[in-house]
């Protein structure tokens, strides 16, 4: 069974989730010496369980926040719910977010976050990623750590070796540029500490299943995926008794662990149909989640074309 934060309102489920759920990779493990890029070690504090509990009982203030800024994308969604834990929390000030750096007509890059901590009394510059990867295996035999290359986003265009690179490499090191360094000063930040947030989840195969890259934080539980034609096997295995319902959970559901939604939920049924209509038309895997009316998501798979990733270009 999944763990899941115990809050009714969605949003406030995902913003729990954004901000304290197990880092994906440990990411001070990937960075290389020298560079001094941390996890972010913002934790979820007794202090901030009841602000969050509070804010369920009445999740106008987080509403109205996210309303101010709609979003179908997910990853602009996640950045949002940590622009307002970073503005609300009583031992946090966010100075900037989303902040360009230009050098002359060129664009360098933007910094994510910045704030200060004043538990730790520094300044902190945080980037922020929420990724959703799918093994396929090209050279990994029996080693104990597959490569991040072998790891994809459901439609091939991103891939987990890139998004490290990038994240470590040029965005977590953008304040060490010459004109983001007087920017920095500028603000009254001389030298911040560098941290990531890399929150989201690894799926494997279960026909072939794969161990996760280097650096994998084993907090995350790993996740699998199957092919559609392998789906009913799957569901009567998962639920001989058909007591579970299914949801084809939208982008923006990835987040945080599902609840049942009965005029949603799908039998297995009905489920099957509906991805079996899909796949004639599209070829995005699409996530499914496991619910039980009363212990909620039970577990979350991607389903694929028998042929994924072909048809894709990496």
């Amino acid at each position: 069974m999944i763990s899941i934060y115990p809050y009714l309102t969605q949003q406030v489920r995902d913003l729990a989730w954004a901000c304290f759920s197990p880092s994906l990779l440990h990411v001070q493990q990937l960075a290389d010496d020298g560079y001094n890029i941390a996890d972010c070690g913002l934790r979820l504090t007794p202090a901030r369980e009841a602000w969050l509990l509070a804010l369920d009982h009445n999740a106008d203030d987080l509403l109205e926040h996210l309303a101010k800024q709609p979003t179908t994308r997910l990853g602009l969604y996640f950045e949002r719910l940590w622009h307002f834990f970073l503005e609300r929390d009583p031992g946090l000030e966010l100075i900037a977010h989303n902040l360009p750096v230009h050098d002359g007509g060129r664009t360098l890059g933007e910094f994510d976050c910045l704030y200060f901590c004043h538990q730790r009394q520094r300044h902190f510059h945080l980037e922020l990623a929420v990724k959703y990867y799918l093994a396929h295996r090209q050279s990994t035999t029996t080693e104990p750590a597959s490569h991040w290359y072998e790891w994809l986003g459901p439609n091939t265009h991103d891939r987990l070796d890139r998004k490290i690179e990038h994240l470590l490499q040029r965005q977590s090191r953008l304040s060490e540029h010459p004109v983001a360094r007087q920017q920095l000063r500028d603000l009254g930040i001389p030298e911040p500490a560098k941290e990531v947030a890399l929150k989201g989840y690894l799926f494997h195969s279960m026909a072939d299943p794969m161990p996760p890259p280097y650096g994998f934080n084993h907090d995350c539980q790993l996740r699998s995926y199957l092919t559609l034609t392998r789906l009913d096997a799957h569901l009567e295995q998962l639920d001989p008794d058909s007591s579970y319902g299914y949801l084809i959970l939208p982008r923006a559901n990835w987040l945080s662990a599902a609840r049942m939604a009965p005029a949603l939920a799908l039998s297995r049924k009905q489920v099957i149909a509906r991805l079996t209509a899909y796949f004639q038309e599209q070829k995005t895997p699409q996530l499914v989640a496991a619910v039980a009316p009363s212990a909620g998501e039970i577990q979350r798979f991607f389903v694929t074309a028998s042929n994924w990733p072909e048809g894709f270009s990496a």
